[in-house]
């Protein structure tokens, strides 16, 4: 037992001196050498969580990516399902409108349907001007574009009076006319008894209902409407020019001419011309009544008269031609009368030979042509008056 006087107890070895650190060969002790191990494997360590973490971020990047990918795949999926699912829903409902109104306009056509029958089986009794008449729709509706088959088509609402008549306000004087060509216009012929004067009313009210040209069809009614279709046209064109060239064409549908002294061939005298709806060179084509010769515009701007053959090809090619260019000029009415040639066929042997030439070529002056209006629109026709009133405003 250890004793102040002895320290060490009995048995105790005495502790050997401790030994010397080794150094190493960079003169480094063990005990340095150790806390560079441990801090190079602590920061191998380190380096390897570090690794080990980024790792688990990209994976979980990745993951996070794909997951959002698929996420938006499926709401874009979704969003696809209910826009073609709205659409359907859409389509179907305008389906279901469209079935229900053709469903409402069939009953409405069927019903319209049934009253037409009744008012076409009915007979139909008219007042016009104070002057009873009974007649039928099929009557009133026999020629179409007309205003009796548009008021009875069924299309419009009609009242009839307390007594049962449907009333015209027009001229009940001379309404059987109407009623009679209506009843038969194949074979519809105007009295003969009838005045001038009950003509020109029977005219008006011909018009009126659209039937003018049916009933009392004059001898140029074809040259009429060539006249208005060219009056119609200058009035969209609107230039002086256009304008002024159209009203003197209508104004000359129809005229005769010739040579007032022998001079002519019999063949080419005294011609009625008629205009028509051909149009050669920019200005329309005569033809005379017999359907032989034509007059036409030719490429040098010449008003010529030859065969068909001539005016479809629009040539330089004829018998008689007026020397004036017309590219001015509107009419063959307002053409120098004192410019007409013609060539030897056209005219008379005992005349040809001493006729005043144009230079040194074959064809000869006519002496005193005339050219004499028939027929053409009047002022007061509708498509010659508007041609006029634009005219008039634009002298203003």
């Amino acid at each position: 037992q250890p004793s102040p006087s002895n320290p060490r107890p009995a048995g105790c070895f005495k502790r050997a001196p401790a030994m010397p650190k080794r150094r190493r060969d960079n003169g480094s002790d063990d005990s340095e050498s150790d806390e560079q191990n441990d801090a190079e494997n602590e920061d191998e360590a380190l380096r390897d969580t570090l690794r080990a973490v980024n790792a688990s971020v990209a994976a979980a990047r990745r993951r996070g990516g794909e997951e959002r990918a698929r996420l938006v795949a499926e709401a874009t999926a979704a969003a696809k399902v209910t826009a073609e699912a709205a659409a359907t829903r859409i389509e179907a409902e305008e389906m279901k409108m469209g079935v229900e109104q053709d469903r409402a306009a069939l009953e409405a056509e069927k019903a319209s349907m049934e009253k037409a029958h009744t008012f076409q089986n009915s007979t139909i009794v008219l007042s016009v001007g104070g002057h009873r008449f009974e007649t039928s729709r099929q009557t009133l509706t026999s020629v179409s574009d007309t205003y009796l088959a548009s008021m009875f088509s069924g299309r419009f609402l009609l009242t009839p009076d307390a007594e049962g008549a449907y009333f015209i306000d027009r001229d009940g004087r001379h309404f059987h006319y109407i009623l009679n060509f209506l009843r038969d216009s194949g074979s519809f012929k105007l009295s003969s008894d009838l005045t001038e004067s009950q003509r020109d009313e029977l005219r008006v009210e011909a018009t009126f209902f659209g039937l003018l040209d049916l009933m009392m069809p004059g001898p140029y009614q074809t040259q009429e409407r060539v006249g208005q279709s060219l009056l119609r046209g200058a009035c969209v064109d609107g230039t002086r020019r256009a304008l002024e060239t159209a009203v003197a064409q209508a104004r000359a549908l129809v005229f005769e001419m010739g040579s007032t002294t022998p001079f002519l061939a019999e063949e080419v005298q005294d011609l009625r011309w008629v205009i028509t709806d051909r149009v050669v060179n920019g200005s329309p084509v005569w033809a005379a009544v017999d359907g032989e010769y034509f007059m036409f515009r030719n490429s040098t701007q010449k008003l010529t008269v030859g065969f068909e053959k001539h005016c479809v090809e629009g040539s330089n090619c004829g018998y008689m031609i007026n020397m004036e260019e017309t590219a001015d000029v509107a009419a063959p009415t307002a053409l120098p009368s004192d410019e007409w040639v013609s060539c030897s066929w056209a005219t008379l042997a005992s005349h040809y030979a001493s006729a005043r030439r144009v230079g040194d070529t074959p064809w000869a002056y006519v002496p005193e042509m005339r050219i004499t209006a028939v027929h053409g629109l009047d002022d007061g026709e509708p498509a010659m008056a508007a041609a006029l009133r634009q005219l008039a405003a634009l002298a203003a």
